[in-house]
């Protein structure tokens, strides 16, 4: 066992707590207990405590929507000209460049964003991925991933209608086959949802194939669900009222599943998503890239709806959503007051929620029995710190703010600006690699 005192520890969760000279006591398992330093002393007298020195600990963060095979397109210049709506964005660079991916490829351009995600506290990250030609085992080479990084992720492929009928069915047997050998490992650091990319781009025989699927291995779907308006569109072309409507018709709705985005939705689709306790997980900073236009976030908190807080490929971690939201909804709505207290919700006991339903273990919280993720931050207050103004301290000083330990699954993965599981002369020649690669990648597509 281990403990880290003498801290200003930050719980998170359903009972948010600030406790000053704070300490964390925690093995690889689990939190065994969190309280005063004094009072941890003296119920663990046998074990070393570490001397925070009076900085901030936090949860590992955790990130509800990621794409780590986007991390190819930073920088890149396309030939064709600027796209001017979303359907245009997926032809012209998504599409273009997941089938482009080469089995290298999906290794580094997931090992590049899980390093930023360390540097950043992130601990636990929700991934959905897509690499139509390399498709074979990249669930497994993402797991690989996570592990030689000590990370938590929960991973799924996504399957679509648009590259052909071989290239969905590999799709679907990539998905069922990793969720049958998650069963068999019984492990809690790599979980699986079933992967669809949109209903827009799936016919209802793949949808219908899926449910029964899903229905067997007992299990949920990662999907995008009304991100623009031609995902609705297509949906009533179809015959259905709305894209929630013919999710929810196949029976994909439900607390296991995650629903991206939900920005085209109505009052009748915000009762369903209730009704069923469907997880929807916000992406501002990519909605707002995309201009696809603005999820009502008020209202899905007002009917109860789970909301988590993602990046949709963006970064490895959610404090910049986080602080995006804070300021959008304020924007949209023309009016300061709104979405403050809400997105403290969301981001700390809505994502640690989600969380704990994908990983069957509380994570995202500090509280005895919790998952052992822990993230020390350089980040002293210059004003006080309590359980009601946590939120102006994340906005505006945190979430600018560097790690100085990220421990995950009771292990220290980055300490003083170095990676425990890699060299710094390592990590540059991994940066070089995936610049080689993705070099490769630009000129093939």
């Amino acid at each position: 066992m281990k403990i880290i005192g003498h801290a200003t520890v930050l719980t998170f969760g359903e009972n948010h707590q600030v406790v000053e000279d704070g300490a964390v006591a925690f093995d690889e398992k689990k939190i065994h207990a969190v309280g005063k330093t004094d009072e941890l002393r003296k119920r663990f007298p046998m074990v070393k405590v570490k001397n925070a020195r009076g900085k901030l600990i936090t949860p590992g963060l955790i990130n509800g929507h990621m794409h780590l095979y986007s991390t190819f397109a930073r920088g890149i210049s396309l030939k064709d000209p600027p796209a001017e709506n979303f359907t245009q964005i997926l032809e012209t660079l998504w599409w273009k460049l997941d089938r482009a991916l080469k089995p290298e490829d999906v290794e580094y351009s997931a090992l590049i964003p899980l390093l930023g995600a360390i540097r950043g506290g992130v601990t636990s990250l929700i991934d959905h991925h897509s690499s139509p030609h390399a498709l074979a085992g990249s669930l497994e080479t993402l797991k690989k991933v996570f592990r030689k990084c000590g990370l938590r992720g929960c991973l799924c492929y996504e399957v679509s209608d648009r590259d052909g009928t071989s290239r969905k069915e590999a799709g679907i047997e990539e998905n069922a086959n990793f969720i049958r050998g998650l069963k068999l490992e019984n492990e809690k650091d790599i979980a699986a949802l079933f992967g669809l990319h949109a209903s827009f781009t799936l016919e209802d025989t793949t949808l219908g194939r899926v449910a029964e699927l899903v229905k067997g291995l007992k299990c949920g779907i990662h999907i995008h669900a009304a991100e623009d308006r031609a995902d609705l569109d297509d949906a009533r072309t179809r015959g259905y009222r709305s894209v929630i409507d013919r999710l929810h018709r196949f029976g994909f709705t439900g607390p296991d599943s995650i629903f991206a985005h939900c920005v085209h939705v109505d009052e009748i689709d915000l009762q369903t998503l209730a009704l069923t306790r469907t997880n929807v997980v916000h992406n501002p900073r990519s909605n707002m890239n995309n201009a696809v236009g603005c999820a009502n976030l008020e209202a899905m908190i007002h009917e109860k709806i789970p909301v988590a807080l993602g990046t949709d490929g963006f970064s490895a971690s959610p404090l910049e959503d986080l602080t995006v939201a804070n300021i959008l909804h304020k924007h949209q709505a023309k009016d300061p007051r709104k979405i403050y207290s809400e997105i403290w919700k969301v981001f700390s006991r809505n994502n640690p929620s989600l969380a704990h339903k994908l990983f069957k273990i509380p994570l995202g919280t500090l509280e005895e029995g919790a998952g052992s993720d822990l993230v020390i931050w350089n980040y002293d207050p210059p004003t006080p710190l309590t359980s009601t103004n946590t939120l102006g301290h994340l906005l505006f000083g945190l979430s600018t703010s560097t790690t100085q330990e990220v421990i995950c699954q009771g292990k220290t993965v980055y300490e003083d600006g170095k990676f425990s599981f890699i060299s710094e002369e390592e990590e540059s020649e991994i940066c070089a690699k995936s610049r080689e690669l993705a070099k490769s990648l630009w000129e093939r597509l």
